[in-house]
């Protein structure tokens, strides 16, 4: 891993490395895949986890149902995917970081670790968020609405494509603070536009929310609302500090250092 503050890649250095760290990726992924797939049973337990959480409905609504004879194995071929994704993604950041480290400055190269692991509690907080608090309530919600008037019944192809989809987006979403650092760091935008910005960015959170979280009830979308506006604004503060310094800012600070000792020649 090359974080080294004079390490400098050639344009084929670069694209070696990144070969390198997608195939190591790649591995990753085909393991946890692998072990998704070992662990089966439990897996599926897993996600059918938060559908008990619901109360109140007909007994057809917890059994859940396939239409075709490949159901079963494509069903599981995609809950197995996603589930690789999830187990993989510590590893994935990673090798996202150790690839984009080299563009850092030696000062922002000494916060490595922390920013991986940063990222990585991250995108699992999000996961655990979804898993845990939206998704039973987001179900009983959805389930529970015209349930008098519907025969309930849950397919799997739907169902669990639903839960592993969107416990996967939801901890993906929640990476926004690193997007936004990023964006930062290479002089995209800067502190001053993230709050100027500020009102636009949270009307298109509440939108995110409203389209991401699996119904439109007020407790879900606020799930999903509240940690990303507290990520906004940690947001503000990381990018002020990443982002590139202006001309004139550097201009002083160099002057500064070759200006004469501030205390002077000793006294004769």
């Amino acid at each position: 891993m090359a974080l080294d503050a004079d390490d400098r890649l050639t344009l084929f250095e670069h694209l070696n490395e990144l070969r390198r760290r997608a195939f190591i990726s790649a591995a990753v992924i085909a393991v946890g895949v692998l072990a998704a797939a070992i662990f089966n049973t439990f897996v599926f337990k897993a996600l059918l986890w938060p559908l008990d959480q619901v109360h109140g409905l007909p007994e057809t609504a917890y059994k859940i149902t396939t239409f075709s004879p490949a159901e079963p194995f494509m069903v599981s071929l995609k809950v197995w995917l996603v589930a690789g994704l999830i187990i993989a993604a510590p590893v994935l950041i990673w090798e996202f970081w150790a690839f984009v480290g080299p563009a850092f400055t030696a000062r922002e190269k000494r916060y490595f670790y922390p920013i991986v692991a940063a990222t990585t509690g991250l995108f699992l907080g999000g996961v655990a968020l979804a898993y845990f608090l939206v998704l039973p309530k987001g179900l009983q919600w959805l389930l529970s609405f015209g349930a008098g008037n519907f025969n309930v019944q849950n397919r799997a192809s739907d169902y669990f494509t639903f839960v592993a989809l969107f416990v996967l987006a939801f901890g993906a979403v929640f990476e926004l603070p690193v997007v936004l650092v990023l964006l930062a760091r290479v002089g995209v935008i800067d502190d001053k536009f993230l709050r100027k910005n500020r009102s636009y960015a949270m009307v298109i959170l509440a939108v995110v929310s409203a389209v991401i979280t699996p119904s439109q009830d007020a407790f879900s979308m606020l799930a999903m609302l509240i940690p990303l506006a507290i990520l906004y604004e940690i947001s503000i503060h990381l990018s002020r500090i990443v982002q590139p310094k202006k001309a004139h800012i550097v201009a002083a600070e160099a002057a500064d250092d070759d200006g004469p000792d501030d205390l002077g020649p000793a006294p004769a």
